[in-house]
């Protein structure tokens, strides 16, 4: 038998030699899914700790006991053995000793941290030397950051004190990298302070302070110490364990070390969570497109072979009738064919390697290495045996027919339930997979392979209608003289091989513009999430001293307008909450990014949350104030209940409650406040008067304020009487048991007997209240309606619905947008959310420098861009670039199926044309046929292309997190679309051009003999 399968693969080499190749594709592709997984997943992961935060790639263990001494290396200590043991294998732990306490210098004082931390001598430039380890009697050597000489006063060879601790600087330092996680974020070197004295340099004077290894002191109790163990997830772990091992030790150690009584803890399953989200979601999403490679390989595969058969059925038929067992025709199918498909695993795995390698080298947004394992080669020996399954599932009808049907020329048609068996099965795995996917949550099993089950359902029903219709075509036009086109009609219906070819081809063309739509639609979701979520070309975020110090930095900067806007972000923590913008509206239409997707114009936005100021703010400058009030009460009834008055007042470090120096009396009074940071400038917010009991009727008559310095010099008058008598200048909070009135020169404040008061306070009317806004994602609430929300100072306010909006610039489909100016106007207490500046793309290139010159501290910068490429390197798009190169690669697979089909059959053909030929056909009618199954597969394909779409394109992810602040777009661009598509159509015209014109050469060679 061996003999005979090396005769019949050496006498049929050629279509041996196609099995081989086919296969080869078949076991590249399937071997390419896990080896392209396996990198993007390294890459993924890599890419992801490079963006996390430093506590999120650590966890820390930290002993509760303090020790007396300087800070020093406890790698000696029991607490090191207990780290040790509790310890994961592939972690990387950092050992440390470090002392809280106030360090003072000859200019100043600080509170900061003395630290003892391995390896940190390698990661600063020093100016002196790093400390080195002291003798008892010797002062410990200590090395400080620039800021915190600076603040000290001290420089290399001067001391200090550390707490009671004498200690001499050895070194000055900078960090080389302060975003190495090795500092900790904040925690070792802190965020310079905003203000005027900002300076741009990296640090501030609370960063630590490093001491060396050894420092023994005369009196050790003199300062206490605490140890502290950072294990570090490397790289490496990353790469070649699981997520949820990597959980699992975590959740181990940290159980353990609580047991042992180890204090920490860390955010590292954060950051293991995103990465085996994205890991999922990739391999989820290659599924799609390394199964429509395979399943295009196992197609060309059956299409090629079917028709090969379909030549040597008479010889089959032969050979049963002269008495050979069908069990020795299996066996030398089997055979013949099985050689090629175990040469074609190991080809298969380096191909699939190759192509991987050269995919992840230009796709993924990291380094990553691509090797071959069991699971690559597991994949490869399926994706051959798929295809070995394929051969002989194309020969099943010739190995099973019977002798009267092998020994006919064209095979008689398939009729009853086998005729039908093969398309109700894809039908009903493709409505499974369809109704999986549109079930909801993410796609897993069936769903993940819907958009190519629907193809290959839709292109074999369609397939089956393109052959009828061809058949009733061609013989129509056969009865009207058109012989051309109704031969060739007519000659490929009556062969049954033509069907799987219209059905491959259409899957092809359909495959091709789905995922180039896929493609597009992502593209575009990529930018319209990244213009919305980041609200303008450009965002930074500072840390300013209060919302007056960014807008009035911001204003300074730009004094036009032109490209720079302050911006207040406040997020929530419930569901139930409502994320506030507060914008510099006057600038809002011209800095921001504008979506159609908002449905309202920004100009609109700017207009209607900024009306008229009602009032005029109260500004002042002094460091002390004044207020001369006549209050009327009875003491003895109060009985010790005492009435004290508070001033609410915003200067540029924030926004402050002030109590008077002492409690309020009966009679005409002058009560003081020292409010030193009014030196420059102050606007008064608020006047309370705070009783919790009032025990009969309490009466405050306001007549005058006055500001001046600390030593009354430069008095001036900040409020008349007559100013406290217009009763629109006041806003009184609380009407139940409060009123307010006017006499010629006073302000006339009645609060009712109550034994549970709320403080009664008036407050400047300076801005509308409630205040006006535009919101977004609650479309049943009316114009003018009252809205609850959490102020920019975090306290409950309420504003006034101006308009309603699909959605707003970085807020989404959800928020609230107001004016800053006149929200900090209406704040009474201190800062609350995320400070931003707001730029266009054509700010100046200097625009930070600007911002830092006015005490702007910046401490982080984003871009639309910079936005828009983070989405490209998630799981999810580079899936959707794995996809799109699959189906290029189908392009070329579905002309090699036509290629393979036309050899096939080509002597055949020809055989058959010639005889036509000498009968009087015209030369003009020779032609292959292969137009029709082309011209078929272009318009079923699109049929196909908008069909999956509608029932697939609900289940897409598109994002790793799964959610858009924009929806995604119902339909890809046209143009796009027909960018990959025209090409392909007109490859498999051009070869059905060609594969004809050799045709019509062979029959006009044969007819002149």
């Amino acid at each position: 038998m061996l003999t005979v399968i090396w005769g019949a693969i050496a006498a049929r080499r050629a279509q041996a030699l196609a099995v081989l190749l086919l296969t080869v594709l078949a076991s590249a592709a399937a071997a390419a899914a896990p080896s392209y997984v396996a990198a993007a997943g390294q890459a993924l992961a890599r890419y992801e700790a490079s963006r996390a935060t430093p506590n999120e790639l650590r966890l820390r263990l930290a002993d509760p006991v303090e020790y007396p001494g300087m800070p020093a290396d406890p790698a000696r200590t029991p607490f090191a053995d207990r780290v040790r043991q509790l310890t994961p294998a592939g972690f990387e732990v950092v050992l440390g000793a470090q002392s809280t306490d106030v360090a003072a210098g000859r200019a100043g004082t600080v509170t900061s941290t003395l630290v003892f931390r391995a390896g940190v001598c390698e990661r600063v430039t020093v100016s002196g030397a790093c400390p080195r380890a002291t003798t008892r009697g010797q002062a410990p050597e200590v090395m400080v950051s620039t800021q915190t000489a600076a603040r000290l006063g001290v420089a290399v060879g001067d001391r200090f004190t550390f707490g009671v601790v004498p200690v001499r600087v050895a070194g000055v330092y900078q960090p080389l990298d302060v975003t190495d996680p090795f500092w900790l974020g904040a925690e070792y070197i802190r965020p310079a302070a905003a203000g005027p004295s900002g300076i741009p340099a990296v640090g501030s004077a609370e960063d630590a302070i490093f001491t060396a290894e050894a420092a023994p002191l005369t009196d050790d109790n003199a300062i206490l110490h605490r140890s502290t163990a950072d294990l570090y997830v490397t790289g490496h772990l990353l790469d070649t364990r699981s997520e949820s091992d990597l959980r699992d030790a975590v959740a181990v150690v940290t159980r353990d070390g609580t047991r042992a009584g180890l204090g920490g803890g860390s955010s590292l399953p954060l950051l293991l969570d995103r990465v085996a989200l994205q890991r999922g979601q990739l391999a989820d999403g290659v599924t799609l497109g390394a199964g429509l490679l395979v399943l295009l390989c196992w197609l060309v595969l059956f299409v090629a072979v079917s028709s090969a058969a379909d030549q040597r059925r008479p010889e089959q038929g032969l050979l049963l009738l002269r008495g050979v067992q069908r069990r020795r025709l299996w066996a030398l199918a089997i055979g013949e064919h099985a050689v090629p498909v175990l040469i074609a695993i190991p080809l298969g795995c380096l191909g699939g390697v190759a192509a991987a390698t050269l995919l992840a080298a230009h796709t993924l947004p990291a380094r990553a290495d691509v090797a071959v394992d069991a699971t690559v080669i597991g994949f490869a020996a399926v994706g051959a045996v798929g295809a070995l399954a394929a051969v002989l599932l194309a020969q099943l009808r010739m190995l099973s027919g019977s002798v009267v049907d092998l020994l006919r020329r064209v095979p008689a048609r398939t009729r009853g339930w086998r005729a039908t068996i093969g398309d109700v099965v894809v039908v009903s795995v493709a409505v499974a997979a369809v109704v999986q996917l549109r079930s909801g949550g993410s796609p897993s099993g069936l769903a993940l392979v819907a958009p190519v089950a629907g193809a290959l359902a839709a292109g074999v029903l369609l397939a089956r209608v393109a052959m009828i219709i061809g058949a009733a075509t061609g013989a129509a036009l056969l009865t009207r003289g058109r012989t051309a086109t109704g031969l060739a009609l007519v000659q490929v219906a009556r062969q049954p091989r033509f069907r799987p070819l219209i059905a491959l081809l259409t899957v092809v063309v359909a495959m091709l513009a789905f995922t180039a739509a896929t493609s597009e639609v992502a593209s575009a979701a990529y930018t319209d999430r990244a213009v919305v979520e980041v609200g303008a070309p450009r965002v930074v975020q500072v840390d300013a001293t209060s919302r007056s110090h960014l807008l009035k930095a911001v204003r300074t900067a730009d004094p036009d307008g032109r490209f720079a806007m302050a911006a207040v972000v406040t997020s929530v923590s419930s569901a139930a909450g409502t994320p506030l913008l507060a914008v510099d509206s006057d600038r809002l239409a011209t800095v921001a990014a504008w979506h159609p997707s908002y449905g309202v114009s920004l100009t609109d936005v700017a207009r209607k949350i900024r009306p008229a100021a009602p009032g005029e703010p109260v500004y002042f400058r002094g460091q002390l104030l004044d207020m001369v009030l006549s209050a009327t009460f009875d003491a003895e009834a109060f009985a010790g209940n005492k009435v004290r008055l508070t001033v609410t007042v915003a200067s540029a470090n924030g926004t402050r409650v002030v109590a008077s120096l002492k409690d309020v009396e009966p009679d005409r009074k002058t009560y003081s406040f020292q409010v030193p940071e009014c030196a420059q400038e102050c606007r008064l917010t608020k006047i309370e008067i705070v009783a919790p009991v009032v025990s009969r009727q309490l009466e405050v008559r306001f007549e005058e304020l006055r500001g001046s310095d600390e030593d009354g010099g430069r008095e001036m008058v900040v409020l008349t009487g007559a100013q406290f008598a217009d009763l629109t200048r006041w806003r009184l909070s609380d009407t139940s048991t409060t009123r307010a009135s006017a006499t010629t020169a006073a302000l006339v404040l009645t609060v009712d007997e109550n034994r549970r008061a709320t403080p009664a306070a008036i407050s400047v009317v300076d801005a509308p209240f409630p205040l006006p806004a535009y919101l977004s994602g609650s479309p049943e609430t009316r114009l003018g309606a009252a809205y609850p929300h959490d102020g920019v100072d975090g306290t409950p306010s309420t504003a006034s619905v101006q308009g309603l909006a699909d959605r707003l610039p970085r807020l989404g489909g959800s928020g609230l947008v107001v004016d800053l100016e006149y929200a900090d106007r209406l704040a009474v207490a201190r800062q609350n959310g995320s400070e931003e500046v707001w730029l266009t793309s054509s700010a100046p290139a200097d625009v930070l420098d600007r911002l830092r010159a006015q005490g702007l501290v910046i401490t982080a910068d984003r871009t639309t861009a910079t936005v828009r490429q983070e989405f490209d390197r998630q799981g999810a798009a580079l899936a959707v670039r794995f996809n799109l190169f699959a189906a290029l690669a189908g392009v070329l697979i579905g002309a090699a199926g036509l290629v393979a089909m036309a050899a096939a059959e080509q002597r055949t053909r020809v055989a058959m044309l010639v005889a036509l030929r000498r009968q009087g056909l015209p030369p003009r009618a020779v032609r292959g046929g292969y137009g029709w199954p082309v011209a078929v597969a272009a318009v079923s394909g699109g049929l196909v292309t908008v069909l999956i779409w509608l029932l697939t394109r609900s289940g897409q992810r598109l994002f790793s997190d799964g959610r858009s602040p924009v929806p995604l777009p119902d339909w890809p661009d046209v143009g796009r679309l027909l960018l990959f598509t025209v090409p392909t159509i007109t490859l498999f015209a051009l070869t059905a051009l060609v594969l004809g014109r050799v045709v019509a050469a062979s029959v006009r060679r044969r007819s002149s003999r």
